[in-house]
């Protein structure tokens, strides 16, 4: 990251962001198991299986973490990073376009990292 103690601001708020909107999963006391999933597979398999795990447990806790990921990654402070419009489809290419730079991919990947420990942290806290 360029300004590191600029961003951290910004994961900290998107992270309570998935701690405060944990009511929205099917089953809010998963939703930890759920965040740990997502941070593993992003670390293991990368940013576009991180999206697909999300789609995939969309139920279970992947509406509560993707929107807020989403808003990180197009906040004017860090790029944006993601581009296009809202929805399945233009999630899905905007993901696979963010994937051909580098630079991109790295930050997004450090952003998103770093919002969903502290969720994972956030969620701990409250039990």
């Amino acid at each position: 990251m360029s300004d590191y103690t600029h961003l951290e601001p910004l994961c900290a708020h998107f992270g309570s962001q998935i701690v405060q909107n944990k009511g929205q999963a099917k089953d809010p006391k998963r939703l930890e198991t759920i965040v740990r999933n997502a941070l593993g597979v992003m670390r293991e398999e990368g940013l576009f299986a991180f999206y697909l795990y999300l789609r995939y447990r969309w139920e279970d806790g992947g509406k509560v973490i993707w929107p807020q990921i989403r808003a990180l990654w197009r906040e004017e402070a860090v790029g944006p990073l993601l581009g296009g419009g809202s929805g399945d489809e233009n999630d899905r290419e905007a993901v696979i376009a963010m994937t051909d730079d580098l630079h991109k991919l790295l930050l997004a990947r450090q952003l998103a990292e770093r919002a969903l420990i502290y969720a994972l942290y956030g969620l701990r806290a409250e039990g």
